[in-house]
């Protein structure tokens, strides 16, 4: 029998002010993790309010990588850091 194991990985989210540009596709992507303040300028509104695969997916799909993903280590894992 084949056991497999999903270990719930607790991501820390964050949104570098400046560098957003108002495109909203992390809003189009996880519409319950994002949305974007009074200024046009996306926030977290809820860390868990869509999958982690998802809320990974929203980050890649911002054109300025202003969305930054830490592991429950604090490790950065998006955007990848240059060596």
């Amino acid at each position: 029998m084949l056991k497999i194991t999903i270990k719930q990985l607790y991501m820390k989210i964050e949104v570098d002010r400046e560098l957003c540009t108002s495109v909203a596709t992390c809003i189009a992507v996880a519409p319950n993790t994002f949305e974007l303040d009074e200024e046009g300028i996306a926030i977290v509104k809820n860390p868990k309010g869509d999958t982690e695969e998802t809320i990974l997916q929203a980050a890649k799909s911002c054109p300025v990588n202003a969305i930054i993903i830490y592991d429950d280590a604090g490790k950065q894992i998006y955007p990848e850091l240059k060596k």
